[in-house]
């Protein structure tokens, strides 16, 4: 044991980049990782919402007050999917969640993205809620607003119709072992220079695929100002799951830094 144990320490002293390696491969979603003759990179990741204004959805103008959403953690793959069954070669992870303030203009910070040089082509996240192989049941970070993996309020106008909404959305991991959103498209070469990246938000895009004629005749409204909730297993929440994971999600751009 004593034999074992000198042999492990000296592989520790000699190559960090094996522990960080074996970090990522531990990873519940990886099935395998970069391999450990490339250099290690580190830098910050920041998201940048874009405060939408008055978004248009089918006739109807909206607008938000509040718009928070949690994100993290992710992964990055050098394949061109980042999928658990296809990425063979994860090459770096951002292991931090944060909650994103959808209505802020200025960068915040999410993290510290840790990994290997090389080419990104992919990356898989969750929003908040993740389910790893570890659990038996998807688990929610203390980050996720209210506990749900986005919360959105604001009101829909159209004509004399003015409905006022609350929406607390889940984008789940569908399976054990997987991430909410399980692929989208990345493009980056990391070496030596610094850089930084960027997780870029669009919730009006999200809005903008929400019925609310339906969100209206489902709250009984007509005319006037109506109260309604965007429940769970509702058109309109799964119109906004789709918009976060499919249809809209958010873009990864590096950049150098500053």
């Amino acid at each position: 044991m004593n034999d074992r144990r000198a042999r492990h320490d000296g592989k520790g002293r000699s190559a960090a980049r094996g522990l960080l390696a074996l970090a990522l491969c531990g990873a519940p979603t990886l099935l395998g990782c970069a391999g450990t003759g490339q250099p290690e990179v580190s830098y910050l990741a920041y998201a940048e919402a874009a405060p939408p204004g008055e978004i248009a959805a089918g006739g109807w103008t909206v607008a938000l007050d509040e718009a928070a959403v949690a994100f993290g953690p992710v992964q990055f793959c050098a394949a061109a999917s980042g999928s658990a069954t296809l990425c063979s070669t994860a090459i770096a992870e951002l292991l931090s969640i944060a909650q994103v303030d959808l209505l802020a203009p200025e960068p915040q910070p999410l993290g510290r993205v840790r990994g290997f040089e090389g080419e990104i082509r992919s990356a898989s996240f969750d929003y908040g809620i993740h389910w790893f192989l570890t659990e038996s049941a998807p688990a929610r970070s203390p980050a996720a607003p209210g506990g749900h993996s986005a919360h959105l309020r604001g009101r829909a106008t159209r004509g004399d119709d003015v409905l006022e909404f609350v929406a607390d959305v889940d984008a789940a991991p569908q399976f054990q072992g997987q991430r909410a959103v399980p692929s989208v498209a990345a493009a980056a070469t990391v070496g030596a220079e610094p850089v930084r990246l960027a997780v870029r938000f669009d919730v009006g895009a999200w809005l903008a695929r929400v019925d609310f004629d339906a969100v209206l005749e489902g709250a009984g409204g007509e005319g006037g100002t109506t109260e309604a909730v965007i429940a769970p297993g509702s058109r309109a929440h799964n119109a906004l799951v789709i918009a976060m994971t499919a249809q809209s999600p958010p873009e990864f751009v590096w950049s150098e830094a500053p």
